[in-house]
């Protein structure tokens, strides 16, 4: 039997890159923080109505999605993350089928994990495709996650890491057709590329120009031998733009569909937000200054600058490609109102230009033995700053700095951002905590989660110090004590333990939320401001069953209502029984609907205006949640 061929039981540059951030992030990943952010929450509801129940809704508990007739709502983000999570969600739906303890957020935070792993390969086969040396293929895909801010956002709910990972892919499958244009690679192309902006509408500025490239491919040789195969190769130019085109019109088309059922119009989820920040101070701050700045983020993305010129040399259409894409995410961030990405590690808003500018830094090691040197030393400092992004993930450290009290800041540095900043009676510019994030260099991110990791692993109760004595930051980071705030901080800052993927189907933190059981227990309240009293018992028979004896005063409010709404007064009155905290206001608001007088539980100073606005709502038919958002627009904290 012949030897097996040296060249075929080496390991692949792209397949070996993609088992080396699988294993990083399997053993970094900590799937706690997955449905903390309520823009997470939102996609995972809208998820959960697609994948039980074949709708598109949300309630209006989230404050930014979109009203419509009915008294429910749909999600402003893009479907396509919904969309992705729908086989997670079944797959959690069958884990709490066989126990319903075991918690689903290692389930669904494959979604986020297994994207970042196809990224980098689809990085590094890029790289590959387009000439780079083995060396750089394995840099290209490895560095593209580890030496990056996308490390951090692998036990995340939000959309970025399936961002990266359909451009890498789609980059990867383009640049195959640049050497050797097939229909296979046409088609997977244009379905990867224009699936993207479902994902996030305003991605089709990296779509565009790449499909755009990727419909002229270089002309291939002609073959010597034969007029015969020489007209093959020619048509093969029509044939496969042909595909492409059509494989892109199908996500595209889905992508049109779900904009104008939900909103009306394309691009209608954002109505009201603009591109209205200072570009240049916006690109100062993505790029340079400490906070958000990519290359104190991901140093390594200056190797792509000879990367590109290297591009340019092999391939003019696909470097002016790359080129546009890059320029115009650089262009579209540094503008947005939120330039910051808020909660967020890193520059989130530039995260996909990453991919190409990675594949670019890939091609860049073959021009000399110092630029190998130089991505060495610069994938090391990158993976230094975002360590401590993935082992503290970001959710937590902005529940703190939402609690925290809105500190001075000098008007210089809070030029251009009227948004999260208000002026005291002296005049004094404050800014909010997360907004100080963004801004001031003494709470450089970097150091403020490895300050919180560090009192994470102290043990005990750190969510508790962390509240009481908040941290001495420049100006301090103070919260601001409230029941909201100590169980907020306590359910995303839970004792620290190794955080590798799977660790609470071990041992559940206690507190913390469960992902799944938060988006059923949004489609319970979705029904019952639709009318749907049977189809909420139902949700919140399961969310119950989950949450178990830790049953949360909302989940018992809720089920409570929902079969006081069915006529089952007695079972309302018992979910009522069972909460732990018999004063919570939807606790007491549920027991007025019954008829109970819980007015006691109501301090005597604002007993008078609390019985007179609850009066109004029971009188309207309101449900506990509709009220408690009408509560919260008074209080001037938005729908």
């Amino acid at each position: 039997m012949p030897a097996p061929s040296p060249v075929r039981s080496r390991l692949s540059p792209p397949l070996a890159a993609a088992l080396l951030v699988a294993l990083v992030l399997v053993v970094t990943t900590d799937d706690g923080s997955f449905g903390v952010i309520p823009d997470g929450k939102e996609m995972l509801s809208a998820g959960a109505a697609v994948a039980f129940r074949g709708e598109i809704g949300v309630s209006r508990d989230f404050v930014n999605a979109v009203p419509r007739e009915g008294g429910d709502a749909v999600s402003r983000y893009g479907m396509g993350q919904s969309l992705a999570l729908v086989p997670f969600l079944w797959a959690a739906r069958a884990l709490h089928a066989a126990a319903p303890s075991l918690p689903s957020s290692p389930v669904l935070v494959l979604l986020p994990l297994l994207c970042l792993v196809a990224a980098a390969w689809g990085v590094s086969r890029a790289a590959a495709e387009l000439g780079a040396p083995p060396f750089g293929q394995l840099f290209a895909g490895a560095a593209a996650i580890l030496a990056t801010p996308l490390w951090g956002y692998s036990g995340s709910d939000f959309s970025e890491p399936l961002q990266v990972a359909l451009l890498s892919l789609g980059v990867a499958a383009l640049s195959a057709g640049r050497r050797a244009p097939s229909r296979r690679g046409a088609i997977a192309a244009g379905a990867l590329l224009g699936a993207l902006p479902l994902v996030k509408s305003v991605l089709w500025i990296v779509s565009a120009p790449l499909l755009a490239a990727a419909l002229f491919p270089p002309a291939p040789p002609v073959p010597e031998s034969g007029r015969k195969k020489a007209r093959t190769r020619r048509d093969a130019g029509p044939s496969h733009a042909l595909a492409l085109a059509a494989s892109a019109a199908v996500p595209a088309g889905l992508w049109l569909a779900l904009e104008v059922v939900r909103f009306g119009r394309p691009f209608g989820g954002y109505g009201g937000e603009s591109f209205t920040y200072p570009f240049l101070t916006g690109l100062a701050r993505l790029t340079v200054l400490p906070n958000k700045g990519l290359l104190v983020y991901a140093p390594v993305v200056l190797l792509a600058v000879p990367g590109l010129l290297a591009l340019r040399r092999r391939d003019t259409r696909l470097f002016l490609a790359f080129l546009a894409a890059v320029a115009a995410v650089f262009a579209s961030a540094s503008t947005w109102w939120a330039w910051d990405g808020q909660a967020a590690w890193g520059p989130r808003l530039l995260l996909p230009a990453l991919p190409l500018l990675l594949v670019a830094s890939g091609l860049a090691v073959a021009e000399s033995r110092a630029l190998r040197a130089g991505a060495l030393a610069l994938s090391a400092a990158g993976a230094l700053v975002n360590v401590v992004g993935a082992l503290q993930p970001f959710p937590g450290v902005y529940a703190l700095a939402t609690f925290a009290r809105p500190e001075p800041i000098p008007a210089s540095r809070a030029e251009g951002t009227p948004y999260e900043i208000t002026r005291a009676a002296d005049g004094t510019l404050l800014a909010s905590g997360p907004h100080h994030l963004s801004l001031t260099p003494g709470w450089w991110p970097p150091a403020v989660h490895a300050r919180v990791l560090a009192e994470r692993i102290r043990g005990g109760d750190a969510a508790g110090r962390l509240l009481a004595n908040g941290l001495d930051l420049r100006p301090p980071l103070r919260p601001v004590g409230s029941p909201a705030a100590e169980e907020t901080i306590s359910r995303a800052l839970p004792a620290f333990s190794w955080p590798f993927w799977g660790r609470s189907l071990l041992s559940k933190p206690p507190g913390v939320l469960d992902p799944l059981a938060e988006a059923l227990r949004d489609q319970a309240v979705r029904d019952l401001d639709t009318g749907d009293a049977p189809r909420a018992r139902r949700a919140l028979d399961l969310v119950l069953a989950r949450e178990g004896a830790a049953a949360a005063p909302r989940t018992l409010a809720l089920a409570a209502e929902a079969a006081l709404e069915a006529g089952d007064a007695a079972a309302a009155r018992r979910m009522l029984d069972r909460s732990p905290k018999p004063c919570h206001a939807w606790i007491v608001y549920v027991r007025m609907e019954i008829g109970e007088d819980a007015s006691a539980c109501v301090p005597a100073d604002r007993r008078g205006l609390w019985l007179a606005n609850t009066s109004r709502a029971l009188a309207a038919g309101r449900t506990v949640s509709a009220w408690a958002r009408e509560a919260r627009e008074r209080a001037g904290g938005g729908r």
